[in-house]
């Protein structure tokens, strides 16, 4: 792993920054050709929830403003292709999901999994040898299907060990946000927002009394980041994985369940939305015991029936107060995260912005991402980053 440290002086970021080509202004688009979209396609991400992607079925997916067919064989298998059929471009979601392949509802032509053309029922001599749907790599794992969009071998498969123990229950909760995913992700170690996007979460704290001292250190995975309350002795330890991951505790939502542990994928839809894929994990409790925080969990769901990003907008634009919006009908934590982040606009378009002490883990985290996007932009070696088991966050509120 490289050992480059991580410098969270303001003031030399600032002059850092001043003095390389490369800045945030870089960091926000993920389309195909830009910088960061070609990095992330380096890596595996999350695309979709296994069980909404039933046998014999199609969805039209969006990821990084680039748009996939996903479907599922018969047998089981996810299957990520181009969207549109090689022949007319038509859209191949409409056709028809057989055993070994689909077919195209406009002419009939079919493809194999691997994205051969195996038949073409109109054409007298037909031309398969030369037409291919380009395919993607996909595995499920904690209930997400993945996907690897990159050219060439994909890279090893990241796994949450800790995940995997016999007597983990997890579960998928997952949302969309109309913010761009770095916004998400710089959030993870910009824990002074709390005492006040989230009061009433977290409870209340003095920022000037009490506020938390954060550190924050590089790991073989990307950053530790810590935040220490003097007064209250209070701790969060939070684990950021590069390049968009989080491993995390989060305050407590289930009479049964004590705290909220997750591992979380922020993934660009386009430059100005992204979905936080998140698997939950539950220890220490039965299977009867974890049924019923399922159950209570569904309940909440079906119950929150306010549009968030409706509401968002309205708390943007000045039509509609925090307070006046019945908390028990919306996510209010993932809405007061939606309003912060959405808020803050693109990374890429904001004017300049004056980071104080409390915003290390905010230049860490640019830091590290910058310092990377320069060695792959001069095709210098990356560093290969890992996951490990001993990591274990912690959260305090």
């Amino acid at each position: 792993m490289s050992t480059v440290p991580i410098e969270t002086n303001v003031t030399a970021f600032a002059a850092h920054r001043s003095r390389k080509k490369l800045s945030e202004k870089d960091i926000g688009p993920t389309g195909p050709g830009t910088l960061t979209g070609r990095y992330l396609r380096r890596f595996w991400h999350p695309v979709f929830h296994a069980d909404a992607l039933r046998p014999g079925r199609t969805r039209l997916i969006r990821v990084m403003s680039e748009d996939f067919l996903l479907y599922r064989e018969q047998n089981g298998t996810a299957r990520l292709t181009q969207p549109r059929c090689p022949h007319r471009g038509m859209l191949l979601s409409a056709g028809t999901v057989e055993s070994d392949g689909i077919r195209c509802f406009y002419h009939g032509w079919k493809f194999d999994g691997g994205g051969a053309c195996v038949e073409q029922p109109a054409e007298p001599k037909p031309f398969c040898q030369k037409i291919r749907l380009r395919t993607y790599p996909t595995r499920e794992y904690l209930g997400l299907v993945f996907a690897y969009l990159g050219e060439g071998e994909p890279p090893a498969f990241p796994r949450i060990p800790s995940f995997e123990e016999p007597g983990v229950l997890t579960h998928t909760d997952s949302y969309v946000r109309p913010a761009n995913f770095f916004n998400n992700l710089e959030n993870l170690p910009d824990t002074s927002h709390l005492a006040y996007a989230h009061a009433h979460v977290t409870g209340t704290w003095d920022n000037y009394a009490d506020g938390p001292q954060i550190s924050v250190e590089e790991t073989s995975w990307g950053l530790k980041v810590a935040a220490v309350r003097p007064k209250s002795g209070k701790r969060l330890v939070a684990y950021y994985g590069m390049p968009n991951m989080a491993h995390a505790k989060g305050p407590r939502n289930d009479p049964e369940v004590d705290y909220r542990e997750f591992v979380a994928w922020w993934v660009p839809i386009d430059d100005d939305r992204h979905t936080q894929f998140t698997v939950v994990a539950v220890r220490g409790k039965t299977r009867e015991q974890f049924d019923r925080y399922r159950a209570r969990q569904m309940a909440l769901r079906k119950q929150r029936d306010l549009d968030r990003e409706e509401l968002t907008r309205g708390v943007l634009s000045g039509e509609v107060a925090l307070d006046e919006i019945d908390q028990n009908r919306v996510h209010i934590l993932f809405l007061q995260d939606d309003i912060a982040q959405a808020g803050c606009g693109l990374i890429h378009e904001r004017p300049p912005e004056h980071l104080g002490r409390s915003d290390v883990g905010v230049i860490a985290v640019r830091k590290l991402w910058l310092r990377e996007l320069r060695a792959f932009k001069a095709n210098e070696p990356l560093t290969e980053w890992k996951y490990d088991p001993s990591f274990e966050p912690m959260g305090e509120f």
